[in-house]
């Protein structure tokens, strides 16, 4: 019941503000009152909740599992039946999408896992959808926006065809060669809807060229430099480090970053390690993270007044600048772990004397 009021009362105001046209809207009529899952790319934090309104049946989706945790918005979106994705919680997300999807509801997932601030060629989705599909045995039903949803401006949404997640089933049992196939079915098909018809975002200054990150490698006495990090119940180590300032070197940005995050003051002398990154998570742009060799000349790692100990508004948990011995760094998590891996096997060659020219790691994605 609080569902249905709290979509009334928000159905009207939101025609009224948020213009949508459906292509092909005659595809999601076949499955009235039947089990369904869509699949949507991720423009802005509307999407869900409009899209929920506006589809006007009995329907679900997945949102962050933060924004349970406040008190306003839990009530609203648990009014709005919404189920929290939380990275400990795999199970029980998959479990309560197949408890809706029993009761012939319609499931709506953002498979991309985060917001796209790219046009169509960069689509990448994750297969957690699929898998959920494959468990209740209900079809996908690709859907894509041309653009983010804003208040009086039109925006478009195309559907796409259906597809029957039973045909990647194998005897009748969920395999993992299955969920990738349907995975990668269920991608191409959004990235074919999204040709030609997604319109690109306006980039922000920081989207206009890579983003670059220095850090420092500060080795004394048998001893690594770092941060010890407390955030999101995770308990981590990582290299000292941040953007580059405009009109900065590498080499500035580096010995900036490790004097205001630690207190110790080195000499950065050798680009040691680097490699280009996708930053989805902080949306600051992708770009490379380079490592440099610094010498160490004066001072104890201690908490300084910079941004990370001092600003309340920043919700970056905890820091505290460390030594550790590296013959034990192995045993614990510094991250980024390859280049951990990659520091201890040429330390253990080369000692101090770190090995050049420059070593180039395989691209990631920023977690």
């Amino acid at each position: 019941m609080l569902r249905f009021i709290l979509k009334f009362i928000c159905y009207i105001p939101f025609k009224l503000l948020f213009w949508t046209k459906w292509i092909n809207k005659k595809e999601l009529r076949k499955y009235r009152g039947k089990p369904v899952i869509l699949a949507m790319n991720h423009r802005n934090g509307f999407d869900g909740p409009l899209l929920v309104i506006d589809v006007w049946r009995k329907s679900h989706f997945w949102i962050k599992g933060e924004l349970f945790e406040k008190g306003f918005s839990r009530w609203f979106f648990k009014g709005m039946d919404c189920i929290p994705v939380k990275a400990d919680a795999e199970l029980a997300l998959v479990r309560d999408s197949q408890k809706v999807l029993k009761q012939n509801h319609m499931l709506l997932v953002m498979p991309e896992g985060h917001r796209s601030f790219n046009t169509d060629e960069k689509l990448k989705i994750q297969n957690g959808v699929a898998m959920v599909a494959l468990r209740a045995g209900v079809p996908i039903i690709p859907v894509v926006t041309d653009r983010p949803m804003r208040l009086f401006r039109l925006t478009r949404l195309k559907v796409g065809t259906a597809i029957d997640s039973t045909q990647y089933l194998e005897d009748g049992r969920m395999t993992k060669d299955g969920i990738n196939r349907l995975g990668d079915n269920l991608q191409y098909q959004m990235q074919q809807l999204l040709t030609g018809f997604a319109k690109a975002p306006k980039q922000k200054a920081w989207q206009k060229e890579p983003s670059i990150i220095g850090r420092g490698i500060v080795i004394r006495d048998k001893k690594l430099l770092a941060i010890h990090r407390i955030r999101d119940n995770q308990e981590y180590y990582v290299f000292p480090g941040g953007h580059i300032d405009a009109g900065e070197t590498l080499s500035d940005a580096c010995a900036r970053e490790v004097l205001e995050e630690t207190g110790v003051v080195a000499r950065p002398f050798r680009e040691l390690y680097k490699f280009w990154y996708e930053d989805h998570k902080h949306h600051r742009g992708d770009g490379w993270q380079s490592f440099m060799v610094c010498e160490y000349q004066s001072g104890e790692p201690h908490q300084t007044d910079a941004e990370e100990y001092t600003d309340p508004e920043r919700k970056g948990g905890s820091y505290n600048p460390v030594w550790l011995d590296i013959d034990e760094i192995e045993k614990l998590d510094l991250r980024p772990s390859f280049v951990k891996k990659q520091l201890l096997k040429d330390y253990r060659k080369k000692g101090a004397r770190l090995p050049f020219p420059l070593r180039k790691l395989d691209a990631v994605k920023l977690k």
